[in-house]
């Protein structure tokens, strides 16, 4: 129960951030500056903080895949590069988008808690 608490209360924190992240991304594409920067940064730090809360394993578990897919795409000697290229990328938009893998983690978590009932 307490877990399911804390991966509800990451999940707030997650879309928080992201909204920030992409509001900041949007107006510092339409007016440069300062403001929509540190926007984007308050909401990295934020969804920093989500994932501390619970999904950090859920989003390198979703990297995961998305790095094999990547890795299963290219032939021999380039699929390496391109699995970690695929992982580090998927990595970074889970940073700026922390709401993909929480709200998958906290429904993993729902679906748990139902089987156990």
């Amino acid at each position: 129960m307490k877990k399911m608490k804390r991966i509800e209360i990451a999940q707030y924190i997650a879309l928080g951030a992201t909204c920030l992240t992409v509001l900041g991304f949007v107006l510092s594409g339409i007016f440069g500056g300062r403001i929509p920067m540190s926007m984007m940064g308050y909401g990295v730090m934020a969804g920093i903080v989500s994932y501390f809360f619970g999904g950090f394993g859920t989003a390198v578990r979703m990297a995961g895949k998305i790095a094999k897919w990547g890795w299963l795409i290219v032939p021999f000697p380039y699929d390496i590069v391109t699995g970690m290229v695929s992982f580090f990328i998927s990595i970074m938009v889970f940073i700026g988008l922390p709401i993909i893998p929480i709200r998958k983690a906290y429904k993993e978590q729902m679906m748990d808690a139902e089987t156990v009932e």
